[in-house]
């Protein structure tokens, strides 16, 4: 007969899921790894000539919902400076009849098309067929999606052109335009330059990245292809899926840059990364056979997976609360094999982002306080993201879709129900008492930064600082 060791296999399943949980970051880096070689910014040969790129119609639409009035008046003010060459035009929902007559006389001022919708459906995707249908694209046109608070110039513009032909979408590279703002914003900033260096790599090792929501150039023709903008939470990152399955190229440039704005603090920050993770969970379950299917589609799966890692890492962090409280003793080899895996990764991600930070003019030594202000944030949102995931990958319940706060209302600090963040803090604490109580040394160095990140996490939250 054959005796289970039931602690053992409980450290088993502990180790692994903690283990498996960190493996964004081991993906980033290895993905970033083998894509190193020189990016190719030199459009296919199969593009358009110049003289047949001219005659091709760019359609710039800027979807506005419940935005305030000064963003409006200002976006539109920044891209009249763009000149007549683009077709702009603003697509509104949620606005009294005042504010449209207001936003449509500014339009007339700026020479922009300004449309209203009655019944407004479908999320920015429904807004952005929309105006497909209601202004008659043609296949042969493009679209380039801006949000409200986004900045771009006639040189990304050109830059972005110079793929017409050669690709149905062309992504740029987010620059955050507010990073100055906070330390979260200054944080999120150095994570962007992470993630574009991921993108850089995807594009040279797959030859596809996701679309992003703002200033992406999309093929007005590929997107009737795969039957019009998804109209969900995430109607970008599923139609680049949907580029993907349909085998459509989507091109990254480097060298085209976007403007945006990040948000400042932890409210704002938690609405943008609860509908993401819903939304690419909602991904995941419509396209998973579909995605694996196609040649590199692991690869393209494991990047829309990373919000998975949300669920695992609660998983740990309550599976470590029960072994504190119950008193089991996490072994010698637990702890050596969790420090082996997960603490060099840990440590080579910081350095990149040390060194990205230094390469882009940044203060490393005020900028790691930068870095722990997201790595906070993370923590202090986990419970909320690893459930709106799970709800998107099980295709249950909803979220009420918000706009992330921009311009005038990015500071705004509006209640939230702080229950998810003080009951996770309340069971970590509880779960270093017990292990002080049964005196586990190691079950105490393992439960320590969790302890520090969420006691520290909530009291900046409460106080605004974070």
């Amino acid at each position: 007969m054959v005796f289970i060791n039931y602690e053992t296999l409980i450290m088993i399943i502990y180790m692994v899921i903690t283990f498996v949980s960190f493996y964004p970051i081991t993906y980033q880096l290895l993905i970033i790894k083998r894509g190193i070689r020189k990016h190719d910014e030199t459009p296919s040969t199969e593009g358009l000539n110049m003289e047949n790129r001219s005659r091709v119609r760019v359609f710039i639409v800027v979807p506005a919902k419940s935005e305030p009035l000064d963003l409006i008046e200002s976006s539109m003010s920044r891209l009249s400076s763009l000149g007549n060459e683009f077709n702009i035009t603003y697509v509104l929902d949620n606005y009294d009849n005042e504010t449209i007559s207001i936003i449509k006389a500014l339009g007339s001022k700026y020479g922009f098309k300004v449309i209203h919708r009655e019944k407004p459906r479908g999320f920015k995707g429904g807004a952005l067929n929309h105006v497909i249908k209601r202004l008659g694209l043609n296949d042969e046109d493009y679209m380039l999606v801006l949000d409200i608070d986004s900045v771009i110039s006639t040189d990304t513009l050109r830059e972005l052109q110079r793929f017409l032909g050669s690709a149905s979408a062309v992504v740029p590279r987010w620059t955050t335009i507010n990073r100055n703002d906070s330390l979260l914003a200054r944080g999120q900033w150095l994570g962007y330059l992470f993630f574009f260096r991921v993108f850089k790599a995807l594009d040279n090792l797959v030859n596809w990245v996701p679309i992003l929501g703002s200033g992406s150039l999309v093929s007005v023709g590929a997107v009737r292809r795969v039957g019009y903008w998804p109209e969900d939470v995430l109607e970008d990152v599923e139609l680049g899926v949907k580029f993907f399955t349909g085998n459509l190229r989507v091109k990254y440039s480097d060298n085209a840059q976007v403007q945006v704005e990040v948000p400042v603090n932890y409210m704002g920050f938690l609405r943008q990364q609860l509908r993401w993770s819903l939304g690419v969970g909602r991904v995941i379950r419509r396209y998973f056979w579909q995605v694996l299917r196609r040649r590199h589609g692991s690869t393209v799966m494991l990047y829309l997976g990373q919000y998975l890692a949300y669920i695992l890492q609660l998983i740990s962090i309550l599976m470590l609360a029960i072994i504190d409280i119950i008193g089991l003793r996490i072994p010698l080899w637990v702890f050596a094999s969790l420090l082996v895996l997960v603490v060099p990764s840990l440590a080579l991600y910081l350095y990149n982002l040390i060194d990205l930070d230094r390469e882009y003019g940044g203060d490393p030594r005020r900028d790691v306080f930068a870095i722990n202000s997201v790595n906070l944030a993370f923590i202090m949102a986990l419970p909320r993201i690893a459930i709106a995931n799970l709800m998107g990958l099980l295709g249950i319940g909803s979220i009420e879709w918000v706009p992330t706060p921009k311009g005038s209302r990015k500071w705004s600090r509006e209640g939230i129900n702080l229950l998810p963040e003080f009951l996770m803090t309340s069971i970590v604490i509880i779960a270093f008492i017990f292990s002080v109580i049964h005196l586990t040394l190691l079950n105490m160095l393992i439960t320590l930064p969790y302890l520090a990140g969420y006691v520290r996490g909530l009291w900046r939250v409460i106080n605004g600082t974070l």
